[in-house]
């Protein structure tokens, strides 16, 4: 459970950096400033760079979210091998808010999968759909 909050407060506050540099670069674009855009979509090794690290957060937080996930199903359901005894007899409320978290954890996950298919489909709309791995003519 421990890892599973620094993975997640990691993964959120890599998110909120992302949002915020996308958000600074188009309302510095909407203003009328003539600021040259620097990101994903006009140059490729950036939104490389983005690809990769938006693959990266949804793996990690998707294997950590398992992980804890059937580390805390032997508190529901216990041990008689280990002579464990269930937790949820005790502490319902542990178990409804640690089946809230859960829940949260695979909302998060497959939100971040969506907005890593936004990456990928921002990554290779760059390039040309007849030729491999070319570039489009800008």
């Amino acid at each position: 459970m421990y890892v599973l909050v620094w993975v997640d407060s990691v993964a959120a506050g890599y998110n909120l950096l992302h949002l915020l540099f996308r958000s600074s670069l188009c309302s510095s674009r909407f203003k009328g400033k003539n600021i040259p855009l620097v990101s994903h979509h006009s140059h490729p090794y950036m939104a490389w760079f983005c690809f990769f690290l938006d693959q990266a957060t949804v793996y990690v937080v998707f294997a950590v979210n398992s992980a804890a996930m059937e580390a805390s199903f032997l508190a529901v359901t216990g041990s008689s091998i280990f002579q464990w005894m269930k937790v949820c007899n005790r502490f319902t409320k542990f178990c409804v808010q640690i089946g809230g978290a859960f829940l949260s954890g695979i909302v998060a996950s497959v939100l971040l999968i969506a907005l890593s298919f936004l990456s990928a489909f921002s990554l290779f709309r760059l390039y040309s759909p007849s030729r491999f791995l070319l570039l489009k003519s800008r």
